[in-house]
């Protein structure tokens, strides 16, 4: 089986350093720029099996593997994916053989070639129910739903959407980071942390330092 992974490893590496896209190269201009609302309706779609020659039938299931394949296999396929633009994204720490299964088990689906925004790994089919895709407990659409449950769509003064915004963003990183989350804590969404003036917090950048930085190439 060793044998196998590396030579998967290597078909996989080759479909990173290989990836062809349909535009042609040339000097960009401000005004070629388009949202992401009309790049997704009219990038070119392609299989993502045919375009990275990569298939899953070449995925051997996690069973069959061990940590450390199963750990060199996902690292390899989430960097080409990223390379494709088609980048395999997570909210919340998933287990590294359950990330690689719904890659192997969706890996047969259809890719928008987006040159201006990024695109996104399909995790299931349109019209999964919630907790049942390959990944399970960890469903993302699970997550997202259960994120938003509490909140109604109502109008909001700014202090209360940025109070809304605060208890959003807390609530995803208890989920995504558990006891570790306040080392991400969003400072700059609670009002306790503005400055004497109101500003949000700045993580310690400031502005005069950083002009003072930026003249440098005047002395």
């Amino acid at each position: 089986m060793q044998k196998y992974i590396e030579q998967l490893l290597s078909d996989i590496d080759y479909a990173a350093a290989n990836v062809s896209m349909p535009f042609i190269e040339k000097e960009v201009a401000l005004g070629d720029f388009i949202s992401d609302e009309e790049e997704d309706i009219t990038a070119p779609v392609r299989n993502l099996q045919e375009w990275t020659g990569i298939t899953s039938e070449m995925l051997p299931p996690a069973a069959m593997l061990n940590d450390r394949q199963i750990n060199q296999l996902l690292q390899s396929l989430k960097t080409m994916l990223d390379i494709y633009n088609w980048a395999f994204v997570l909210q919340i720490q998933v287990p590294e053989n359950v990330q690689y299964e719904t890659i192997r088990h969706n890996f047969n689906q259809q890719a928008k070639i987006k040159q201006w925004h990024p695109g996104f790994f399909s995790m299931c089919r349109e019209g999964t129910l919630h907790n049942t895709c390959s990944l399970g407990q960890y469903c993302q659409c699970a997550f997202y739903a259960d994120l938003f449950s509490n909140f109604i769509d109502e109008e909001l003064t700014p202090q209360e959407e940025r109070v809304r915004a605060l208890e959003i963003e807390v609530s995803h990183l208890k989920k995504k980071h558990g006891a570790h989350w306040m080392k991400y804590y969003p400072y700059h969404l609670d009002a306790d942390y503005d400055d004497e003036n109101g500003n949000p917090h700045n993580y310690g950048m400031d502005d005069k330092d950083e002009d003072r930085n930026d003249d440098w190439w005047r002395k």
